[in-house]
């Protein structure tokens, strides 16, 4: 019964990096030129914490703008392969690159849209006028429509005013 090899963490993490920078190479042809079970290296790269290259993934929303900024410049002009390095290096999806690309298109289109506007003091007291305007509105709209059914009334039942003698 043969015996199993047992490799390094060393060597490892050198083949786990060579699969990650590997460019048009395919894996099984890594594995062949190693002398490696493709097996056992899809083994290694299943495992959780892969390298120290590759940085734990962030979550979108907890990148800053400056930072997309910087990640949308640098990828603009890296070929496929090299793209692929840069996203599994930052932990990053493509379709990423893409909604932050469109985010910054969308904001230097519409520059004065805001998504949060700041409130001051005037936007508080503008909207307690246009509360009180629109109380005032029904207000006036109930006394309207008391003195119309107070001439009907008057009207049904014959009472004159004393305006009218």
């Amino acid at each position: 019964m043969e015996q199993r090899q047992r490799f390094s963490k060393d060597y490892k993490d050198a083949i786990r990096i060579k699969f990650l920078n590997r460019g048009n190479k395919t894996i099984t042809e890594i594995c062949e030129e190693e002398g490696l079970n493709l097996g056992t290296a899809s083994k290694w790269i299943q495992k959780p914490a892969i390298t120290s290259e590759m940085k734990k993934q962030k979550s979108s929303n907890k990148w800053s703008p400056e930072q997309k900024l910087k990640a949308l410049m640098e990828t603009s002009s890296l070929s496929e392969p090299e793209l692929g390095v840069y996203l599994r290096k930052e932990g990053l999806f493509s379709n990423q690159l893409v909604e932050w690309k469109s985010e910054f298109l969308s904001s230097m289109i519409n520059p004065r849209k805001q998504k949060n506007p700041k409130k001051d003091d005037r936007d508080k007291k503008i909207k307690v006028l246009e509360r009180e305007i629109l109380r005032k509105d029904r207000a006036l709209a109930e006394a309207a429509a008391l003195l119309i059914l107070q001439k009907k009334a008057q009207l049904l039942w014959g009472i004159k005013d004393e305006d009218d003698t």
